[in-house]
């Protein structure tokens, strides 16, 4: 027995809308793992973006020529890896890495994602450094020490630089000016767009 228009027209949107719900909860997909051993791998593909939400420690990202993220922990105090949760969540062309609980002293973190990525990066305290990562880098560090491997000037198109209470180490966009803090902004041909900034401690920019 067919039902009658109004029903129907109901029946339709209520099959839009689970067939919808379906197709966004595919492209977005959250999971939460410990750090069992020493190291963890993911992929990810060469020129997606990558946003990175770290708390404290001393952490080094650096690019390589495999599509994937490895994650790699060293130092005295390994055994406490396992506190170590990682969360990962995609969506769309985008991944979102969030590691908690890593210890503050005594560990390194290393985490190679592919050389072409578009970075994100937000920590709140420690040492953080990129390393042969040729792509957008949007990166802001609460206090510590920032290290990026900047490569040559001519790749960016617009470059915004700073640091409230600390100094900018590197001339490749000029000399930073300021006199709390030091700024540098250049706007160029280029096709990335480099942003750092440091709250309080160093930015130092590498070739």
């Amino acid at each position: 027995m067919s039902g009658s228009p109004t029903r129907l027209v109901a029946l339709r949107r209520i099959a839009a809308f689970l067939l919808f719900d379906s197709v966004a909860f595919c492209q977005t997909a959250q999971e939460t793992t410990n750090f069992q051993q020493q190291s963890f791998e993911t992929n990810l593909a060469s020129g997606a973006t990558l946003r990175l939400h770290l708390h404290d420690g001393d952490f080094r990202v650096v690019g390589s020529d495999l599509e994937k993220i490895s994650i790699h922990v060293a130092g005295k105090n390994v055994e406490q890896v396992k506190n170590i949760k990682i969360r990962l969540k995609r969506s769309g062309g985008a991944v979102d890495l969030t590691l908690l609980h890593v210890p503050k002293k005594e560990l390194q973190v290393t985490i190679e994602i592919p050389r072409s990525t578009n970075l994100y990066a937000r920590m709140r305290g420690g040492d953080l450094s990129v390393q042969g990562v040729a792509g957008d880098k949007d990166l802001e560090l609460t206090g510590g020490d920032l290290t990026i491997q900047v490569g040559s000037p001519e790749d960016y198109s617009h470059v915004d630089l700073s640091v409230k209470f600390g100094d900018v180490s590197g001339t490749q966009f000029g000399d930073a000016k300021g006199w709390v803090g030091n700024s540098v902004h250049k706007e160029g041909r280029g096709k990335y767009r480099l942003h750092a900034h440091v709250t309080a401690g160093d930015l130092v920019l590498l070739s």
